[in-house]
């Protein structure tokens, strides 16, 4: 179910250079909103700016309050960074699918791109909480330390956590890729039960697809694209879709098919 409903902000922290967390409190988003999904939050009562803006849930607290976590890149991003406690939002959500279920048997390994760590870090958060014993490993990194946004919330995940930036600032020193290539030679991990589930930039996000597909590993991207309406009408976010080599390519909408799809059916270019 969908619901267009009324938030207020608990609390704005700034988490690093343009770089913010809002904790809403929504009771009805914050009980049905899954990993990978997102909401659409009018930023402003009136039209300016015009058109509401997307963001996945960072996580929530199953009865109150949800999270998200942006970063300022427009209008809309400015004026989000700077509500008070106590100012009001609308919210149109719970939009999108989710990620797969993972099975006991498997072995989850969540990557997280930059502001990327958004889904990932809701669903390892839950399958924390709903079996803290399942193999579940967390990638984490960026360009550089100063980008590792949530480092400290990561630290607190009782998984096997491990870092990554491109400048060798913090831990590996290296592309997120490189570091999967890594922690699964070393830990051993059997690729049939390997489920990986990802989100960041583009180009992450198209290395990891080649890979996955190359390795025949299960993975899952989690897009991070525009979505100027949200449910499908404007097109803006459409992205090339092809399930399998023997089909021509179509195109789906990101917020209505997705925002996740398997390695290999979003053709990047």
């Amino acid at each position: 179910m969908i619901f267009q409903t009324k938030s207020s902000v608990l609390t704005n922290q700034k988490l690093g250079e343009d770089c913010f967390k809002l904790i809403l409190s929504c009771p009805s988003l914050a009980k049905n909103c899954r990993p990978g999904q997102f909401v659409h939050i009018q930023v402003n009562p009136f039209p300016y700016p015009l058109l509401r803006r997307a963001f996945s849930v960072y996580t929530t607290d199953g009865k109150k309050t949800l999270e998200i976590v942006f970063k300022v890149v427009g209008t809309g991003t400015l004026q989000l960074s700077q509500k008070k406690t106590g100012d009001q939002l609308d919210l149109l959500g719970p939009l999108g699918n989710s990620f797969t279920e993972l099975k006991k048997e498997e072995t989850g390994i969540m990557l997280a791109g930059g502001l990327g760590i958004v889904p990932v870090y809701f669903y390892a958060k839950v399958l924390e909480e709903r079996n803290g014993d399942l193999p579940l490993y967390f990638l984490y990194g960026a360009k550089d330390r100063s980008e590792l946004y949530c480092l400290e919330e990561t630290r607190q995940l009782k998984c096997k956590v491990f870092y990554s930036t491109d400048n060798g600032s913090f831990g590996f020193k290296g592309y997120l890729t490189q570091l999967l290539e890594e922690v699964i030679a070393k830990e051993k991990l059997s690729p049939p039960r390997v489920r990986l589930y990802a989100c960041g930039p583009e180009p992450m996000l198209a290395r990891l697809s080649e890979y996955a597909l190359a390795q025949g590993l299960f993975c899952e991207l989690s897009l991070e694209v525009g979505m100027p309406c949200g449910m499908g009408t404007c097109m803006g976010c459409v992205v090339k879709y092809q399930p399998d080599q023997s089909q021509e390519f179509s195109y789906k909408r990101v917020c209505c098919e997705g925002p996740i799809f398997k390695a290999g059916q979003v053709i990047f270019d």
